[in-house]
């Protein structure tokens, strides 16, 4: 029987999630930089979404928000440092960690309402 997945490592999220990701892999200190990022994600995701059995697979949803959570933690980071998030018309976007999407994405909303 095969290992269940666990949550991402780097190579897979950079692989995956974020394939021009400002990292190299040669490098040490991006390494460090890039697996706390990925656990401080885990961490916060694993706060906030329902337990997964031991056992099961992380469910693909908890990736991409780990993945969507790790580089929101990344662009915290760098916010208000250059011009990397400023868009096409001037302005800048800094993204909040665990935001709505993220935790959407752990939470799922119900769409049908549940009585009892």
């Amino acid at each position: 029987m095969a290992e269940p997945r666990g949550w991402l490592t780097a190579e897979e999220w950079v692989a995956e999630y974020w394939p021009n990701a400002p990292f190299e892999f040669s490098d040490e200190a991006d390494q460090a930089h890039l697996a706390n990022l990925l656990t401080s994600a885990r961490i916060q995701c694993e706060a906030f979404a329902p337990a997964v059995a031991d056992g099961e697979d992380v469910p693909e949803n908890y990736l991409l928000a780990q993945a969507m959570q790790a580089r929101a933690l990344y662009r915290a980071t760098i916010a208000g440092t250059g011009d990397e998030l400023i868009g096409a018309d001037g302005m800048t976007v800094t993204v909040y960690p665990l935001d709505r999407a993220v935790k959407s994405l752990l939470r799922p909303r119900n769409p049908v309402p549940v009585f009892g």
